[in-house]
This record gives structure tokens, C-alpha cells and sequence, in this order.
């Protein structure tokens, strides 16, 4: 999600990054009435926080089972997930039951720790200024560490435990993430690829 100026969370009104695993745009069907709970962007964390992580997960469940029929499931210190596959598209689709959805290519499997780019603003915008502020640069090709970034935007809390780094590249302002995937999941993705079905 590319946005022209700074997006609030509909939460906490701070800044949503955007960031896969971590961030989503809540649809009004997702989210019980009475939850408190507005449509627009939103960090993860602030769902859980509220309590209501997993139960925009459950209602966003069907939807990923219908959408993309081809997956795999398993669970992970508690957290159940199911990875769908879309050959078409050659892009995974991982639900998980604490609300950390994330959509990403078959390549980015070849690294691990797995890392996902994400373009976070086009130079020349108020949030693309307001990204270049925290990184302190606005040089071409130097990446800055995500979490000094994210210091400087007050959101540290909003994606604990998250490393990368925040790098403009011509006119765009991009992030490199890292998204955690258990070995059964990494291996299920590999199972979905080679997959005939």
C-alpha cells in the first residue's frame, strides 16, 4: 500500500508502514460490531492489543480458503497457519490465527531468513518526507536500519522484533524485512510448488 501522505492507524492514530506480517486494511465485515474497531489501515499489533487479533483472523479465514483453495496447514507455538499457494501468480498467501497475514513470492523462499521488499513511499510525497526524516538521508542507495526508523517514528512497539532495513531507490523509499516461517511452513512451501494440484 503506497500512500501520498502519512496513514494513521485507525487504532492508535500513529503511522501504519505498511509492512507484510504486520500491517492490513480492515474491511467493515472483518471485525465484529462493537470491537471498536474502525475500517481503514492498522497495525497487528494493535489488534491484538484491543483482543480482537484472532478474531479478524477467523473472519478473514474463509475468505483465504476460498480465494485460494491450494494450501497446506499446520501449527506453530500455538498459532495455527495455513499457506496458500497461488501458481497463477507464483505468490503465497499465509493466514495465521493471531492476525500476522502476509502475501509473498515463490522467490523469496531462496533466502533465509526469509525477507520481504516492500515500497513504502514515492519520493516527492509527504510520507516519503516523513520516511526520509526518521532515516536521517535522503541519498540514493543507502540503507538505513529498520529499526532505527522505526525509533525515530515512535513505532517500536508497533513491530517488535522486526529487522531490515529502510533504503530509497530512485524515487521510491522501500523497506527489507524479515517474516518469520517456521520450518514446517517453509516446507510446505516447497511441497505447494512442486505440487501437480
Amino acid at each position: 500500500m503506497i500512500h501520498d501522505a502519512p496513514t494513521p492507524c485507525t487504532l492508535c492514530d500513529r503511522l501504519v508502514l505498511g509492512l507484510a506480517g504486520h500491517d492490513w486494511t480492515v474491511l467493515p465485515w472483518m471485525v465484529a460490531p462493537g470491537t471498536g474497531v474502525l475500517p481503514g489501515p492498522c497495525h497487528v499489533r494493535c489488534l491484538a492489543d484491543l483482543g480482537c487479533a484472532r478474531a479478524w483472523a477467523e473472519a478473514v479465514e474463509a475468505y483465504h480458503c476460498r480465494r485460494w483453495p491450494l494450501w497446506l496447514a499446520g501449527v506453530d507455538a500455538g498459532v495455527r497457519w495455513r499457506l496458500h499457494g497461488s501458481r497463477a501468480v507464483r505468490r503465497f498467501h499465509l493466514w495465521r490465527s493471531d492476525g500476522r497475514l502476509s502475501s509473498f513470492p515463490y522467490a523469496a523462499l531462496t533466502a533465509h531468513p526469509l525477507r520481504l521488499s516492500t515500497v513504502l513511499a514515492e519520493v516527492g510525497t509527504a510520507h516519503a518526507a516523513t520516511l526520509l526524516t526518521a532515516m536521517g538521508t535522503d541519498a540514493y542507495g543507502v540503507d538505513v536500519p529498520l529499526t532505527a526508523v522505526l525509533t525515530a517514528l515512535g513505532l517500536a512497539d508497533r513491530y517488535p522484533r522486526l529487522t531490515g532495513t529502510v533504503t530509497r531507490r530512485g524515487d521510491l523509499v522501500a523497506a527489507r524485512h524479515t517474516l518469520r516461517l517456521p520450518a514446517p511452513c517453509r516446507r510446505a512451501a516447497r511441497h505447494l510448488m512442486r505440487s501437480p494440484w
